[in-house]
């Protein structure tokens, strides 16, 4: 692990952690932290990124990057998994709120943070803010009608209309630690559908700005999800899954 943090940029408050997971994909991270590091940073604590592979490149973009910055950079000693990573990346966040990233994401003009926090603050059931095109989340958003909030334009994902989907994901957005904390681990959970699941069950739902931008580059070099491929091969998992089927219909027709 390594942690850096020069002059008083150290000391500068924020409210927002930013956690990057990356797994061998240093050109993406790179792309990635230039996009975030040309908006308007205001509201960052502090950044931790953690690589899931050997790769040495992500270390030395990282160091490059964030040279002025407040940050830690962990390194799996071997790949753990994407969801272990995130619960070793979550417990250095000490602030409220984490600004969650995967390394395949730019984002062409804004963090959108201040906007995400007003909806949070006043959303108690509304786990994150999502800032991909509302046409691109593939029928969770079934009314596109923008809602507003203190001048914040945003519309609400349906729960109900996809059984592990629509209530949390992995994609960019601000969310509480404190939701976080009161089911940690997610490897306990898990995979994100099954943490998506988790939440479902708990109330939670999602939203999306109007006006989000963040656009998505890692189409091309996906990373192997071997923790999710390792729990499919549980005898566990079917009868897991039809009980998950079950409990949704019941929270879909019934609740």
């Amino acid at each position: 692990m390594t942690k850096g943090a020069a002059g008083e940029s150290a000391q500068r408050s924020g409210f927002a952690t930013v956690v990057i997971t990356c797994c061998n994909r240093p050109a993406e991270l790179e792309q990635t932290l230039v996009s975030m590091l040309a908006c308007d940073t205001t509201g960052i604590a502090k950044f931790v990124i953690i690589e899931d592979s050997a790769c040495t490149e992500s270390a030395q973009i990282v160091a490059r990057l964030l040279a002025d910055l407040p940050h830690v950079y962990l390194q799996n000693p071997q790949n753990i998994g994407q969801i272990a990573s995130v619960d070793r990346a979550y417990a250095h966040v000490e602030t409220p709120y984490i600004f969650h990233c995967e390394e395949d994401w730019v984002f062409p003009t804004s963090l959108f943070l201040n906007e995400s926090r007003i909806l949070l603050d006043a959303l108690p059931d509304v786990h994150s803010v999502m800032l991909r095109d509302v046409s691109e989340w593939f029928g969770f958003f079934t009314d596109a009608t923008p809602r507003d909030l203190n001048g914040v334009r945003y519309v609400h994902a349906d729960p109900k209309v996809e059984r592990r989907w629509g209530s949390f994901s992995f994609n960019p957005g601000l969310r509480r630690l404190s939701d976080y904390l009161a089911c940690a681990p997610f490897a306990a959970i898990g995979p994100e559908r099954d943490i998506s699941f988790h939440h479902k069950m708990q109330g939670f739902s999602l939203v999306s700005l109007c006006g989000g931008d963040v656009r998505h580059i890692g189409g091309l070099t996906p990373t192997e999800k071997k923790d999710e491929k390792a729990r499919k091969k549980k005898p566990v998992y079917l009868w897991k899954s039809l009980k998950d089927r079950i409990r949704f219909l019941h929270f879909k027709y019934v609740q």
